[in-house]
């Protein structure tokens, strides 16, 4: 598609659009767009509002856009406040500021950091997340999967091939010069989920009613009703495992 032909948009103080096709969209100020916007690149520094749904190659948000529909994307960067309120697919998501998505969302790569929730389910080829809350409501289904813990998570089920769920360092908070106390807040969380289930699992911090897996490891801090794994199981005496069974293929 030739988005040269088509017409760049700013808005800058408190402004509407009809929405429709553009080239690039710029948001200064507080902009409302009335209906569906379609666009190679999307900028907001201030307040965006999209009545409808959102398709663009690439976008960065440094303020705050609330998408009444759903949202298709190449590369996303999100460092404010973002929300859709359907389906999304994302090429690319980096996140990190506070991302809500009430629906679905499919992807090739997710760095997830700040605040992420989904309601639905999370698709997506890579998916790592050095999120202070993750909450993924569905299901979480990728290939690779690194979770590095900062707070209390949620994921209702957990589905890949490599799976690692682990404390994050506390580096990064002291340098943001966090307190010591909250430092220790953040530190102290853990993952909940109902289900896990890969090829490689590397656990810690986690409780789950059930793991199963083809080699499983878990580390500290661990409270897991079951674990189900095909070659090889290795237990830190720091986790609690109310059963284990070795299946036979």
């Amino acid at each position: 598609m030739d988005f040269e032909k088509r017409q760049d948009i700013k808005i800058v103080g408190d402004n509407t659009s009809a929405g429709g096709l553009f080239n690039h969209v710029s948001v200064v100020g507080n902009g409302i767009f009335n209906s569906s916007v379609d666009c190679a690149y999307i900028k907001t520094t201030g307040d965006c509002t999209i009545n409808g749904d959102l398709k663009t190659a690439s976008g960065v948000v440094a303020g705050s856009i609330a998408i009444k529909g759903s949202l298709s994307a190449g590369i996303f960067k999100v460092a404010g406040n973002m929300t859709v309120d359907d389906n999304t697919s994302i090429k690319n998501l980096i996140t990190h500021g506070n991302m809500t998505i009430n629906g679905n969302i499919s992807s090739e790569k997710i760095d997830a950091n700040g605040y992420f929730t989904v309601e639905g389910n999370c698709n997506s080829d890579v998916f790592k997340s050095n999120s202070i809350v993750l909450k993924l409501n569905g299901l979480l289904n990728a290939d690779d999967i690194d979770i590095y813990i900062y707070g209390n998570n949620f994921v209702k089920e957990i589905g890949g091939e490599k799976i690692m769920i682990k404390r994050g360092s506390e580096s990064i908070f002291k340098r943001l010069k966090l307190i010591k106390s909250m430092i220790y807040d953040v530190c102290k969380g853990n993952l909940t989920t109902d289900v896990i289930e890969g090829d490689e699992i590397y656990l810690e911090y986690t409780t789950a009613k059930a793991v199963r897996g083809k080699n499983v490891t878990i580390g500290r801090g661990c409270n897991i009703e079951l674990v189900e794994y095909v070659d090889n199981f290795n237990q830190h005496n720091d986790s609690f495992i109310r059963e284990s069974k070795k299946i036979i293929l």
